[in-house]
């Protein structure tokens, strides 16, 4: 896949979504369409931040076949420095997870970090996988600065999943 020389078109749609305000959720397999209705019905529920304040994601699922096998590396690479936003990845690992019925782990991408900074953690293109019943929470704190990406990808536990904050 050349997302550079192919998909400027489905770029500059994912573009609009942050200009709205919404967060892209990008399917990248196709291998289970059942599978990825489930995962879309799991990471848009509504989550309680722990707070007693139940938080809505504000995510825009977008199945288009033109971005399978999409990475974040990928993504990163082909992403227009001049648009800034976070999307989320649903890949084969996210697909495979929501047919077998346990966990459900998305990815989030940082298309933001302007001035990288290694020892910070600011790192254009960096991701983190995140459980499902987080996704709202990161969701809605990123969307107001409230925590920094690389606080999230920070918190992750040893095996690289964010399951809580």
């Amino acid at each position: 896949m050349n997302l550079v020389k192919n998909q400027r078109m489905d770029l500059d749609r994912i573009a609009r979504h942050f200009s709205d305000g919404a967060m892209p959720l990008i399917r990248t397999d196709f291998s289970s369409d059942e599978g990825w209705q489930r995962l879309v019905g799991e990471v848009t529920k509504d989550s309680d931040g722990g707070d007693g304040e139940w938080y809505t994601p504000n995510l825009q699922p977008l199945s288009d076949r033109d971005f399978e096998g999409t990475t974040a590396e990928t993504l990163a690479t082909a992403w227009p420095r001049d648009s800034h936003g976070y999307v989320v990845l649903a890949d084969s690992r996210s697909l495979q997870e929501a047919m077998a019925g346990g966990e459900v782990t998305v990815v989030f991408v940082d298309l933001c970090a302007e001035d990288e900074d290694a020892e910070l953690g600011e790192l254009y293109g960096n991701s983190f996988r995140c459980v499902a019943g987080e996704v709202a929470s990161v969701e809605a704190n990123l969307s107001i600065a409230n925590v920094d990406f690389s606080e999230f990808a920070g918190s992750a536990d040893h095996d690289g999943v964010l399951r809580g904050f």
